[in-house]
């Protein structure tokens, strides 16, 4: 077994590795814009070889090997497509596997149709079309690319998206499908059990193909905001926990560790998410209320691994210094790696108005301060 693989495994064992684990693009919130890797491609001295870019709508890419390489990089992702690539309308937007219409702004694809954003939703999910769950597409070149890291590496599978909160609220209409939690639950529970259920044929579908290989299997869904939450406790626990409870249990079959990635203060929820049997949190978003690392790490520390929270990606990564930034990773890497159940990756993802030096000073600042 290699290093890479062996380390992430003693973190969720609740083991002390040689060194806090490295994660750069393992999964799609760990990652960079294609802009950064093509700046730090240069700024390494490596001829950039075009871009890998899977997550359309967001631009970012699975990071070049070198890159990965030179930092010492312990993660790999498998990354799933799609049932096929997306298509242009002809009316400006462009058409993912769900018929979400989407408009390039210039760096990413925001969604600008939805489509059960009608006024008779019942009907329409009567009549949608979902997407296959079990297209070749969603797999082909996986299993070479499996290969080719020869059990070096943790193999996270990747481009699960959000299954079962974000993704009704993609194709409902975000105002719509909140407003239907509250006014109409009986077709709100419906809608979330048809979607989970989609979400479990594509799960299955992949992980009986490719499951074997598979050390770290993450999905996501966002469910806070800088300052609270996105809906209640209460809500959550109704409507969304019992769903994601189904989802890991089904994970867990393949016996893969489980990651949660879930953006902002979801710090109310974090005991569910332990008791559901989710073993770690992304992005630890270490600026949102009531995620101070301090605070975190004591409170649930042995009980979930966090995986993230090296620096803040928002007003600290992009406008500092690199001595400064070398501070903010010395200082949140020493109270997330005490006692283990820690593996180092930024807060989300390097976008485009990061200085590629404040890129390298985090990697630089991290391999400093990894060793236990």
């Amino acid at each position: 077994m290699s290093d890479g693989k062996r380390r992430i495994q003693k973190v969720f064992s609740g083991d002390l590795p040689d060194r806090v684990p490295l994660d750069i693009g393992g999964i799609n919130n760990s990652t960079m814009h294609w802009k950064i890797e093509k700046k730090l491609c240069e700024a390494l001295g490596f001829p950039c070889a075009g871009n890998n870019i899977i997550a359309v709508d967001q631009q970012v890419v699975v990071p070049d090997e070198r890159i990965l390489e030179y930092f010492g990089a312990d993660t790999r992702t498998i990354y799933i497509r799609e049932s096929g690539p997306w298509k242009e309308g002809g009316d400006g937007l462009f058409y993912d596997q769900w018929g979400i219409g989407r408009v390039f702004d210039g760096q990413y694809y925001t969604m600008k149709t939805h489509p059960l954003r009608v006024d008779n939703p019942r009907e329409a999910l009567s009549l949608y079309q979902w997407p296959d769950p079990r297209s070749e597409y969603r797999v082909a070149g996986l299993e070479e690319r499996i290969s080719s890291y020869a059990g070096r590496y943790t193999l996270v599978l990747e481009g699960l998206r959000e299954v079962c909160f974000g993704l009704p609220s993609w194709i409902r209409g975000i105002t719509d499908f909140y407003m239907d939690l509250v006014t109409d639950p009986v077709f709100s529970h419906e809608f979330l059990d048809r979607v989970l259920e989609w979400n479990l044929e594509v799960l299955r579908f992949v992980m009986d193909r490719i499951g074997d290989s598979i050390d770290v299997v993450k999905f996501a869904d966002d469910l806070g905001t800088q300052e609270s939450l996105l809906i209640s406790p209460d809500t959550y626990r109704e409507f969304i926990k019992p769903r994601h409870a189904r989802y890991v249990e089904e994970i867990k079959k393949y016996g893969c560790r489980v990651l949660l990635h879930s953006c902002g203060a979801v710090r109310p929820l974090i005991e569910d998410f332990i008791e559901i049997g989710i073993d770690a949190l992304n992005p630890v978003q270490i600026s949102a209320a009531g995620m101070d690392p301090g605070e975190l790490k004591e409170e649930y520390g042995g009980r979930i691994v966090f995986w993230g929270g090296g620096i803040d990606t928002q007003a600290v990564l992009p406008a500092v210094t690199p001595d400064k930034v070398r501070e903010e990773v010395r200082r949140n890497m020493e109270i997330f790696k005490k006692g283990g159940g820690y593996i180092f990756a930024q807060v989300h993802n390097i976008q485009p108005d990061v200085p590629v030096e404040n890129v390298i000073a985090m990697y630089e600042a991290y391999r400093e301060h990894s060793q236990y």
